[in-house]
């Protein structure tokens, strides 16, 4: 069959990979002018646009935690190698108060002030004990069609941390995290607690390249699509040059806003399922600046740290352990940290298209999963999983599965064919 990928992130490039093992014809468009989607590899897919840089540093995906089963299987395939890599954060309060990690105490302190930093972070920890009870024991469809607020209602030090959890792991404002849907964020929360994480060594991008070098198909990058129109056994994808190709099925692996906006028919069941997603734009700033730290007396920082400025709240992560780098500077991945972070520090500056997750968004997602393949379409992308990474690739085997062939038989070979790339 004739297949194309509309999205070449990871969901997308992951599916035309499987499809192309099945022995389907597969195309994959792509409006961006380099693949990776939420994959961003300086220097890799991505080059620095503010100062020169020569450094393989993420400004997407950084890390995975071990529990991201089907992303762990695929890399075993790949031959991608895996790095474990220590994971902490701290809480830094604009009125100078803070909570440190315990891997930035040990770093940063000894005698009494190493003591005393432990027994702030204990007691953030003990008044999150039943929190995590609560949700350890709880069933997922006791969360359906639940806000995050509904879960931390108060405005506490606890809940403001678990909410800013939620804010690293999906890049939203935290002024949108109560609205967040509670059946997506509290598995997340529980399963990134007490778990060992690792890192892609050589750059999370170098995954996309294994696959790039055993995939048969076609990649066409910098493709405005116009529309795309089905039948009952063809879909046409129209380009807005007014080219058109007509493929068997269509694999949608963007964010979710973007379906309604491509489909030319969209029936009533699609338009209920897609009509409430919206798109969050988040912004990062890669930079070396280590002065946020100062005030607090903090030399090493932890992996991704949190920090209230005077406006709002954003995370800073330390990419060196991320990312293999031993020698100075600190490089720093950066979201809504705009007016603590030096200009003439800043590397690299990225605009990053995620879904933004909502409870009326979030409240036809399972549907979305069961009617996956009506219409001769099919749906991919992290939103129809854990809404990161493991989501991802899980959803493409899914679509692999369904469109013929069963996880388990899935085989990854080595091929020594080269895609073709055509720049339009």
């Amino acid at each position: 069959m004739k297949i194309a990928i509309v999205g070449g992130g990871a969901s997308g490039m992951v599916t035309a990979y499987l499809l192309d093992k099945q022995g389907h014809s597969v195309t994959v468009f792509e409006r961006q002018s380099t693949l990776g989607g939420h994959i961003q590899t300086l220097n890799k897919n991505v080059h620095p646009n503010q100062s020169d840089c020569q450094e393989i540093l993420e400004n997407g995906v950084l890390e995975f935690p071990t529990v991201f089963h089907n992303f762990i299987a695929l890399m075993e395939q790949l031959g991608v190698e895996l790095e474990p890599v220590n994971m902490s954060s701290a809480i830094f309060f604009k009125n100078g108060s803070h909570f440190l990690s315990k891997i930035a105490i040990k770093k940063n302190f000894t005698g009494i002030r190493h003591l005393i930093e432990y027994l702030r972070l204990d007691t953030l920890y003990a008044r999150s004990a039943g929190f995590w009870l609560r949700i350890r024991f709880a069933h997922l469809q006791d969360f359906y069609n639940q806000p995050l607020s509904q879960y931390l209602k108060r405005p506490c030090t606890r809940n403001t941390w678990l909410k800013l959890l939620v804010m690293y792991s999906y890049s939203m404002p935290l002024e949108l995290i109560d609205d967040f849907p509670a059946e997506l964020a509290m598995p997340v929360l529980l399963k990134d607690v007490a778990v060992s994480w690792v890192r892609i060594k050589g750059g999370v991008y170098s995954y996309i390249e294994k696959i790039l070098a055993r995939f048969k198909g076609e990649v066409l990058l910098n493709v405005q699509i116009d529309r795309i129109f089905r039948t009952s056994d063809a879909v046409k994808i129209v380009r807005r040059t007014g080219e058109i190709q007509e493929f068997d099925k269509v694999v949608f692996a963007t964010p979710p806003d973007q379906v309604m906006a491509l489909l030319a028919d969209p029936t009533d069941a699609e338009i209920k399922r897609f009509s409430a997603w919206k798109a969050n734009y988040a912004t990062t700033l890669l930079h070396t600046d280590s002065s946020i730290y100062t005030r607090y007396g903090i030399k090493q920082p932890s992996e991704f740290d949190f920090f209230e400025t005077e406006s709002r709240w954003g995370y800073n992560s330390c990419l060196n352990q991320i990312c293999d780098i031993s020698s100075p500077p600190n490089y720093f991945l950066s979201f809504q940290l705009e007016e603590l972070i030096a200009s003439n520090r800043i590397i690299h500056i990225q605009e990053h298209h995620t879904p933004l997750y909502t409870t009326e968004s979030f409240q036809y997602r399972n549907e979305v999963v069961a009617t996956n393949g009506e219409n001769n379409t099919y749906h991919a992308g992290a939103y129809l999983g854990d809404g990161l990474h493991e989501g991802a690739i899980a959803s493409a085997f899914r679509v692999a599965q369904l469109v013929g062939l069963s996880q388990g038989a899935i085989s990854i070979t080595n091929c020594k064919s080269t895609p073709q790339f055509v720049q339009n």
